[in-house]
């Protein structure tokens, strides 16, 4: 019996085939065809629900460079976040790139809770991720990509395999500047078109340059204005989804029970600045921990019997069984 895709999935399938043709504009070389096959061969499965489980090392990494930020976004629980607030330290972010290197690892993710550019050697970190030939994703909220910070991203042998994603919370300034409080609308537009802006004068062929729009109930009436101005000022306008109910633990709302498996549990290993590895990005205080990269292997973690006994839960659906999944829609 084949089942009829639901609406949100048909609409990923189908903005996942708008992605892979904005990026054709990237190839250049035999190396940019292979970039975007590593993507598609990424993307692909995620967007059919068809992930390969069976990978002992995780296909990606989502490293804190610092748990401190520079804005205060109503929707974001690091304000509220009980953890020590800290930035990685270089010496371990490459023990840790070295090892994702070497076991396979294909991508780093350099953002999670807080704002990777306030990290001081942020642009270094990117520069030793490409000299272990690994791509890099990072996200920021703009503020502070100014433009000796944006030149130095671009020299640093990024290429089309790399993104950089600047999260855009309302299309209008007053929508902007009131989800994401403490950013400046104005100075991040004009940051994203300067860095677009110089990509193009330096002959950089990358990064893939972002916006995400995720969608809430104090921004939901501009996410089709949000589309029309950013789609063909930056390589992907994208829509995130819904953000309201995965953050509502925050808020003090209802939460829609889990019914889906999680795909980060297959995806991503997700390290804090000091080197602890935790279950998911969800785990914004640090209460899931399954080890510390200054003692445990990569591979060791990923395959804890602790992580094993989640992915079990979810694979058979029974998530009543551990609430932490259970109430998070993510």
């Amino acid at each position: 019996m084949i089942r009829k895709a639901s609406k949100s999935q048909q609409r990923s399938r189908n903005s996942s085939l708008r992605y892979g043709l904005e990026e054709l504009k990237f190839l250049r070389s035999w190396n940019d065809l292979k970039n975007l096959y590593r993507k598609m061969v990424y993307l692909i499965p995620r967007t059919m629900g068809a992930l390969d489980r069976a990978k002992t090392v995780p296909p990606s990494l989502q490293i804190e460079p610092t748990n401190n930020c520079n804005a205060r976004c109503i929707c974001c629980s690091t304000a509220r976040s009980s953890r020590l607030r800290g930035y990685m330290d270089f010496d371990l972010f490459r023990r840790i790139i070295d090892e994702a290197a070497q076991v396979g690892v294909q991508r780093v993710h350099l953002y999670l809770h807080g704002e990777p550019l306030l990290h001081p050697q942020i642009v270094e970190m990117i520069s030793y991720i490409k000299l272990r030939n690994l791509a890099v994703n990072l996200t920021t909220n703009g503020m502070l990509l100014d433009k000796e910070k944006a030149e130095a991203i671009l020299h640093s042998s990024v290429n089309s395999a790399d993104h950089v994603i600047f999260s855009i919370l309302g299309c209008s300034r007053e929508v902007h500047e009131s989800i994401m409080t403490k950013v400046n609308h104005d100075k991040v537009v004009a940051n994203i078109s300067s860095f677009m802006e110089l990509r193009t004068r330096l002959g950089v062929n990358g990064p893939v340059i972002e916006t995400m729009f995720y969608t809430m109930p104090e921004n939901e009436h501009e996410e089709e204005k949000y589309s029309k101005y950013w789609r063909g000022k930056v390589d992907h306008a994208r829509l995130g989804g819904r953000i309201s109910e995965a953050f509502a633990r925050y808020k003090g709302s209802t939460i829609t029970p889990r019914k889906q498996t999680c795909k980060n549990l297959w995806e991503r290993m997700t390290i804090f600045w000091n080197g602890d590895v935790t279950l998911c990005c969800q785990d914004v205080d640090g209460d899931w921990l399954l080890g510390n990269l200054k003692n445990n292997s990569i591979r060791e973690i990923w395959n804890c019997e602790q992580l094993l006994s989640v992915r079990k839960i979810h694979r058979e659906r029974r998530f009543p069984e551990f609430p932490f999944c259970y109430n998070c829609d993510m």
